[in-house]
């Protein structure tokens, strides 16, 4: 529960001194923060409870369209304190720097590195015993913190929460009230399938895969193609070997690569078995010119230096020499090699015959039939994929059907879980005279939420805030929602007996709730007392504004 809180800020001013309040406690239940008799405005009373809710973490204490405060008063520091389980946690937070919370000691100085305001709501969500609630903390928390300028006191839509739509606020309930995991599983199918839809048709519409038909039309050309290119399959088959089984085609595929790597083979061993014979030409001499050779070149040239083309000569049969063990061992290197190549040609071949296609067979043929093959395998893949398509269409309605009917059955339980609720505070404040309010949910063609609250022979303004607030009080009682906050607008124009009603239940609470009030004399003395035995912090005009002073009042003097 929420300890205390400080501000240097919060002061009365007495005499023209400006005294500081201190901190100020808070304990389980009722907590008000009590307006004076005249109902002054601008007192301060919606500053504090926004001042509450930035301690939980909200930031509506900053926004100048709801709270002017930073405007007149600057940036300031606001100390508060949790306490859990007997633990006090102390912590400052400065509207300077609001992203960040600091954990101190007793006396506010800091003891530990700063939280990062996410973490640190993290952390209230599992301090409240919130932490297995698929909602963020604020979601729960600010929905019920119903403070002027915040859009979220409609008495008529009691989930609404800012901009929000119904459906959203509705799941958050769900949630709450821990009625989502009935039907989480089904959802979280639905959603998982619909992802894997959309991924498919997005692809498919942009080309990313072609292996899914979009059209029934598109099907339907894919089943003719195919059936004029099985008839050319057959008659290339029947018209180039007639002793190739129809059952064998289906392995010239393979077929072809294997007839690819054996021709890659065939020129390797080619070129090796040139280069072995060139390098054995070089061995036994048989390109090396004999004595014959140079006096038959010496008629034809009988200028040439003979001498010379011998001492040539000479030379390389001495490199030959030192060459020749080289020569032996790149013959015997090359041997392997072309015997290796001839084995992988014999496994490959003896591989296609295994695979019921001669070796006879030209590449021409097995390409081409690779090629008729490969079509028809893609138009029937297209058709394949089209087909699963409407096999996943028709699994998401199933799914879709399944979560809509669990969630039903849990909305309808949770809609009389609550109405029951409601009645029980109404039949309390009212003793069975009026009707209670009832709130209805709904689950569209489309599959979304809706809801409906009212009262049908109730419908006043005053009867509506009641209305609200028995609403909130029943989610309170029976769900994990930590605490409330009520403003001073709602009970504006709430009659005396439910007031004095509503004060009971706000006393019975064991969770705390914050409300600011006006005016407490003018009701009876059951809720005035309630009102001051209460009490938190105490405002007024003139002095008791929640920063001394009211920047509404003009100064003396002043014109405007």
């Amino acid at each position: 529960m929420l300890y205390e809180i400080e501000c240097e800020k919060f002061v009365e001013r007495k005499k023209g001194v400006f005294v500081p309040r201190g901190r100020i406690r808070f304990h389980e239940g009722l907590n008000t923060v009590l307006g004076d008799k005249q109902t002054e405005n601008s007192i301060g009373k919606s500053t504090f409870l926004l001042a509450l809710d930035f301690c939980f973490g909200g930031d509506d204490y900053l926004d100048n369209k709801i709270n002017n405060t930073l405007g007149f008063v600057g940036n300031h520091t606001i100390n508060f304190a949790f306490r859990f389980n007997g633990t006090i946690e102390y912590y400052k937070r400065s509207t300077l720097n609001p992203k960040v919370v600091i954990p101190c000691n007793e006396d506010y100085e800091q003891n530990s590195n700063s939280i990062g305001i996410k973490d640190f709501m993290r952390q209230l969500k599992k301090s409240y015993w919130l932490e297995d609630t698929q909602s963020t903390w604020r979601s729960i928390a600010g929905r019920y913190s119903r403070i002027y300028g915040r859009d979220n006191y409609d008495e008529r839509r009691p989930l609404k929460y800012g901009d929000e739509k119904a459906e959203l606020a509705i799941m958050t309930l769900e949630q709450l009230f821990g009625i989502d995991d009935f039907f989480q599983n089904y959802e979280d199918s639905y959603k998982e399938m619909r992802k894997r839809q959309n991924v498919r048709k997005q692809a498919a519409d942009i080309g990313e895969i072609l292996t899914i038909a979009t059209t029934k039309r598109q099907v339907k050309e894919n089943e003719r193609k195919i059936k004029l290119l099985e008839k050319e399959l057959a008659e290339l088959t029947d018209k180039e070997d007639r002793d190739i089984a129809a059952q064998d085609t289906a392995n010239l595929d393979k077929v072809s690569k294997i007839a690819g790597q054996i021709t890659v083979l065939k020129r390797e061993r080619t070129r090796m078995i040139s280069q072995l014979n060139a390098v054995k030409a070089n061995l036994e001499g048989g390109f090396t010119p004999t004595s014959d050779d140079i006096i038959e070149l010496q008629e034809y040239f009988p200028q040439a230096d003979i001498k010379k083309l011998e001492t040539i000569e000479n030379f390389h049969r001495k490199m030959q020499s030192i060459l020749s063990s080289e020569m032996t061992d790149e013959i015997g290197r090359l041997e392997i090699l072309i015997a290796a190549a001839s084995e992988e040609i014999q496994k490959l071949e003896d591989e296609q015959r295994r695979l019921g296609v001669p070796t006879n067979v030209s590449k021409k043929f097995i390409d081409k039939v690779v090629e008729l093959r490969s079509r028809i395998s893609f138009l029937q893949q297209q058709n394949s994929g089209y087909s699963d398509t409407q096999t996943l269409k028709a699994d998401i309605e199933i799914v879709k059907e399944r979560m809509e009917s669990v969630r039903k059955v849990q909305l309808d339980e949770l809609e009389t879980m609550i109405n029951q609720a409601m009645e029980r505070l109404n039949d309390f404040i009212y003793g069975k005279e009026q009707y209670a309010p009832e709130i209805h949910f709904g689950i569209t063609k489309t599959g979304k939420l809706s809801y409906k609250f009212k009262c049908e022979f109730n419908t006043g303004t005053g009867d509506n805030y009641k209305n609200l607030i028995i609403y909130d009080l029943s989610v309170l009682n029976n769900s994990n929602l930590p605490f409330l906050i009520h403003d001073s607008l709602i009970f504006k124009s709430v009659a005396d007996l439910p007031i004095d009603k509503i004060m009971q239940l706000y006393t019975q609470s064991r969770k705390q709730i914050f409300i600011s009030f006006d005016k407490a004399e003018a009701f009876t003395e059951y809720t005035a007392k309630t009102l001051r035995d209460t009490k938190v912090v105490d405002l007024y005009a003139n002095g008791g504004e929640l920063f001394g002073w009211s920047w509404a009042r003009k100064k003396r003097g002043s014109k405007k």
